[in-house]
């Protein structure tokens, strides 16, 4: 290109540069504001802190995992037991922040990236990207922000339009403002375009379309003040939020629904990592007194209360399981996983909600294609399927 200021700069040439997390960028402006007025750090953190606020946000007690129960002789480590204390929440206020990019980066006033408040996935290498690598700091260097007036609080997040991750990385910290009573005029969200799930959520919770700001590729917004809560993934998705979900929205349930007290929930409308003998364990299942069911031909409202009203769910890993959320204590749940694709997600949600949790390995195709695991489809032994149903006290009609 003739100008070189109409290049895309790699991060060397580039002004902005990046802090890890949010505590990293109030460290430096403490530190700035210590060496401008000749003075130590300690002496001003107080009125620097005032000026750009963070404020921590108590998750509550500590979270207990337990070990499920399966036939499988070895579990996967993801799926061991621990206790941990949930922290890193907070509720960030940046006096004109910025927004930059399809997922809703968060930069500082001076157009530094803020990595925490900014996760980016790389769905070839199928892995979050560290700091240096994120495509913030590739930005056009001579971008200039667009200014908007008042306050604009920041619930964007790169897998938003996931099922779960919508329930798990969005919906809590809109949910953290509420209980705050944190005041703004506008919301800076990702777009839905295939999400309806979300469109009807926002509704159940009163959000109005004309106070949401999408994001987009040219998106570049400098507000007077920027309210960006925590990202829910870096404190390991504490039971404040399941507990939360449940109570803003279990009383929303669709109670005039019908529903089964035996659940498969099925994956054959999903893309990808489906069960490729599926007809077969809807036929044994149903012996059991299952009946299938795809969760995305279902409002939230029905969804909340097919779970609330199980007593049974089996399924594979996937986004439906999210509302494993609504269940009642004691509710069995038998979840199948890709034996090389294995993520502690519903296993989670299961003891935030002390369900009776169980899991099974499915098997490779004989032919894998090689790709990534997590997007292969698999198959389950029925055998195995039929102890595993038998371990959980569960069997046939005029079974033993």
């Amino acid at each position: 290109m003739d100008d070189i200021n109409d290049e895309i700069l790699p991060v060397s040439q580039v002004k902005a540069g990046y802090f890890n997390s949010i505590w990293e960028w109030q460290a430096s402006f403490i530190a700035a504001d210590a060496a401008e007025v000749g003075t130590d750090a300690a002496e001003v953190g107080t009125a620097a802190v005032d000026r750009r606020t963070v404020i921590p946000f108590d998750f509550g007690g500590i979270a207990v995992f337990e070990a499920p129960k399966s036939i499988e002789t070895e579990i996967h480590p993801y799926l061991m037991p621990y206790s941990q204390q949930p922290e890193g929440g907070y509720v960030a206020f940046l006096q004109s922040g910025r927004v930059w990019g399809q997922s809703g980066a968060v930069l500082t006033p001076d157009g530094r990236l803020i990595h925490d408040l900014s996760p980016e996935y790389d769905g070839e290498q199928h892995r979050m990207l560290a700091a240096d690598e994120h495509p913030a700091m590739f930005r056009q260097k001579d971008q200039e922000p667009q200014k908007i007036h008042g306050t604009a609080a920041v619930l964007t997040f790169c897998g938003s339009g996931n099922y779960f991750h919508w329930f798990y990385d969005v919906l809590p910290r809109l949910l953290m403002l509420k209980s705050m009573d944190v005041p703004y005029h506008c919301l800076i969200m990702n777009p839905y375009p295939h999400a309806a799930f979300a469109e009807e959520t926002l509704r159940l919770f009163g959000i109005q379309p004309s106070s949401i700001i999408r994001t987009d590729m040219n998106l570049y917004l400098q507000a007077d003040q920027l309210i960006v809560p925590s990202i829910m993934m870096n404190s390991h998705y504490p039971p404040w939020i399941t507990d939360t979900l449940r109570t803003k929205l279990l009383p929303l349930r669709d109670t005039a629904q019908s529903v089964p007290e035996r659940l498969y929930i099925s994956r054959r409308k999903a893309s990808y990592r489906r069960m490729v003998n599926e007809n077969e364990i809807i036929q044994c299942l149903e012996t059991y007194g299952f009946i299938s069911v795809c969760p995305e031909d279902w409002s939230i409202t029905g969804q909340i209360q097919l779970f609330a009203s199980a007593k049974v769910i089996v399924g594979p890993h996937g986004a439906g399981l999210t509302n494993l959320a609504f269940c009642c204590e004691g509710t069995q749940v038998i979840e199948i996983f890709h034996k090389l694709h294995v993520l502690p997600t519903y296993w989670m949600i299961s003891n935030h909600n002390k369900l009776d949790y169980y899991m099974l390995y499915g098997q490779e195709q004989a032919s894998p294609s090689g790709n990534f695991a997590g997007l292969e489809d698999y198959y389950v032994e029925l055998d195995r399927l039929k102890q595993t149903l038998h371990l959980a006290g569960i069997d046939a009609p005029g079974g033993s």
